[in-house]
């Protein structure tokens, strides 16, 4: 067997090991590498650069370098790392970045699954410059037709599998509705517009039950959630440009009630001068029983909702089978994927894995409701005549678009 060896030193390496050490160090770069070879240089050459460069073919200049810096624990950075890599191209070109980013958001949708937090575009690289070209961007600032897949892709857009995720019903309005929640978004670039999202998310069980995911602690759980006792139904409302997240977790029914109780809470969190900022909210949700807008009761407490905090709500509705392109899905993603692993074993588990999950770098604001609602209330037809003569509806789309001003204060 081939054996290469150092008079003056202790070096006894198979030729294989040396070929393996030289292949490891080829791997590494920089500091890393210095003070991979520092460590060879003092396991087979006695602490030697100029025996390290005889028997590994090093530099014995990097070698020296890399036993220098283990000796005085100071890292030599060099110029290079001061001075190499350019700035991402969302960086060096922001307004360009951020219509970029109004396309992608408008054609995305989460992954109904949770499986993953990243969001599903529609938009190709080619359609995406194509667009930001109508928009009158210039060419010498957007990127090549690879460096826009690489753009979209790293900012967490990607494009869709073919998956079974063709709704099964689509009402004739599904396209003008889309196309009036773009138009919405457009014309909200004023400051004094405050942009949400909310919905509620499917109940939690609360016990000894598996939610999938993968742990290193305690990983047998119950063989079935049949017969939980104690259930909790998310709430959340999202600011689409702050990105603050609020979120409510009820021990009752998901109600209407529910819903304008917790955007009651939510408003109470909201910073004075914010507040005095506003002058007209977006909310922007799904087609669901509770909030739809056909919904009395829904109807009537979001009218008292708009006379309490003194601004114009507009209503937003997403068309129904298509509930995960409203933006708060998103959060409900992460949301799964933080605490997949976990058994929420008590009520305060699931409060302290929702306070540390993460929504654009920011730790969400998380509330408890111990408040019992009832189902099903309903408002009175004469009642009703009252409510409906607040609600500015589209002509086009009136159960998708509604505008509510709040009551002149005396």
């Amino acid at each position: 067997m081939e054996v290469a060896t150092v008079a003056e030193g202790k070096v006894s390496l198979e030729a294989i090991h040396l070929e393996d050490i030289r292949l490891a160090a080829s791997k590494m770069t920089g500091a890393n590498r210095r003070a991979f070879q520092a460590e060879m240089a003092l396991k087979y050459c006695s602490g030697s650069a100029r025996r390290a460069e005889d028997v590994f073919g090093w530099s014995r200049q990097a070698v020296q370098l890399g036993l220098d810096e283990k000796r005085t624990g100071i890292v030599c950075l060099g110029h290079h790392a001061f001075c190499c890599g350019a700035k991402l191209w969302e960086k060096k070109h922001p307004e360009v970045a951020q219509a970029l980013w109004e396309l992608a958001e408008s054609h995305a949708q989460q992954d109904p699954t949770f499986r993953t937090t990243l969001s599903f575009t529609r938009l190709t690289a080619d359609e995406a410059i194509k667009q930001l070209r109508a928009q009158g961007f210039a060419d010498d600032v957007l990127p090549s037709r690879s460096g826009m897949s690489e753009v979209l892709n790293r900012n967490g857009y990607r494009l869709r599998p073919v998956l079974k995720a063709k709704p099964q019903k689509k009402v004739p309005e599904t396209d003008a509705i889309f196309a009036n929640v773009r138009e919405r978004d457009r014309d909200c670039q004023d400051e004094a517009v405050m942009r949400l999202s909310m919905d509620c998310k499917a109940t939690v069980n609360i016990g000894d039950y598996s939610r999938g995911g993968k742990t290193r602690g305690d990983h047998r759980a119950a063989d079935h959630d049949m017969g939980c006792e104690e259930k909790h139904t998310p709430f959340g409302v999202v600011n689409e440009d702050s990105g603050s997240l609020h979120l409510s977790f009820g021990s009752s029914a998901k109600t209407s009630d529910f819903i304008i109780d917790s955007l009651y809470a939510w408003w109470e969190r909201q910073a004075p001068e914010e507040c005095a900022r506003v002058t007209h909210i977006q909310i922007k949700a799904d087609n669901g029983p509770e909030s739809n807008g056909r919904r009395t009761q829904f109807l009537k407490r979001m009218v008292e909702f708009a006379d309490h905090i003194g601004k114009s709500i507009r209503l937003l509705y997403y068309p129904p089978y298509h509930s995960k392109y409203n933006p708060v899905e998103r959060c409900w993603g992460i949301l799964e994927k933080h605490w997949n692993g976990a058994k929420l074993t008590d009520t305060q588990t699931m409060l302290e894995w929702a306070k540390t999950m993460t929504w654009k770098g920011v730790h969400p604001v998380v509330e408890l409701s111990r408040t019992v609602y009832e189902k099903g209330v309903t408002v009175a037809k004469n009642a009703m005549q009252a409510v409906e003569s607040r609600l500015e509806r589209n002509p086009l789309l009136p159960k998708w678009d509604i505008l509510i001003r709040p009551a002149c204060r005396v």
